[in-house]
């Protein structure tokens, strides 16, 4: 944590510094107060109307001030600064031209501001609304069945790097149905599951997880433990929120895997 400390100082000293600058603010896991030494960095700048992009211009060689880079990166749009310093310290930075600001409470850590110029807006509710269980739902349930659907494919052409690749947009769909119908808000991304997930079905994902080696059965066995876990938990956390179940998408996905010996 030290590192990671000692480069936010750094940060908000630079800013303080700078004219063009009008406010500093992290967001994240840094922002809500749970850092720990295996986070990155996810920081804010709100700037001075009509200059950001100059900033955007000179922001890598601002940011090596701190540290140097060994990646920098303009991302949506020269909207973000993905960056990654000489030792490893991972940061996003966003880019904010206006003359103020909202910033969620208790997701908020602000570093330094211009006459407050950052206004504090109440965080989303931890808890997901019925309609926001809908829509994640209706979504992640067809696609994870469109993903099983194509291990006939992965099988016959014996692309096993695509195996292993699907298997892992599998879980993490999969995880994002078992989170969404808890009801329950990842606000930290794809890199944080163990918070959200409830115990019984990470455990549950966690068993299926065996690859005892890189061969045409143990990639299809891994898909289909996977889709059993769908099978069992999907309808039940449907009719929990009072949302149709997609059986037909299921019943076509696996009726089309049973066609060929992969089943077996």
């Amino acid at each position: 944590m030290e590192l990671l400390t000692a480069y936010i100082d750094k940060l908000t000293v630079l800013a303080q510094d700078d004219p063009r600058v009008r406010a500093l603010w992290l967001a994240g896991s840094f922002g809500k107060g749970i850092a720990d030494r295996f986070s990155d960095v996810d920081a804010h700048l709100l700037l001075a109307e009509g200059l950001v992009e100059t900033f955007r211009q000179d922001v890598q060689t601002w940011l090596e001030q701190i540290r140097p880079l060994v990646l920098f990166r303009l991302m949506f749009d020269g909207q973000m600064v993905n960056a990654l310093t000489v030792d490893g310290l991972r940061l996003d930075l966003w880019l904010h031209a206006a003359d103020t600001a909202d910033v969620p409470q208790g997701a908020t850590k602000i570093l330094w501001q211009q006459e407050d110029v950052l206004r504090w807006v109440p965080a989303p509710s931890p808890q997901l609304t019925r309609d926001e269980v809908a829509r994640q739902l209706n979504w992640l349930i067809p696609e994870f069945w469109r993903c099983i659907a194509m291990v006939p494919v992965v099988w016959g052409r014996q692309e096993r790097i695509v195996g292993v690749t699907g298997a892992m947009v599998e879980i993490q769909v999969l995880t994002d149905v078992f989170i969404a119908g808890a009801g329950v808000r990842n606000d930290r991304g794809a890199k944080a599951r163990n918070d959200f997930l409830p115990p019984a079905l990470r455990q549950a994902v966690e068993s299926a997880l065996y690859l005892p080696e890189l061969s045409d059965k143990s990639l299809v066995q891994l898909h289909l433990r996977l889709a059993k876990l769908m099978q069992e938990h999907g309808p039940v956390l449907c009719a929990r929120w009072q949302i149709p179940y997609p059986q037909e998408i299921e019943d076509a996905a696996l009726n089309y895997v049973r066609q060929f010996p992969i089943f077996d």
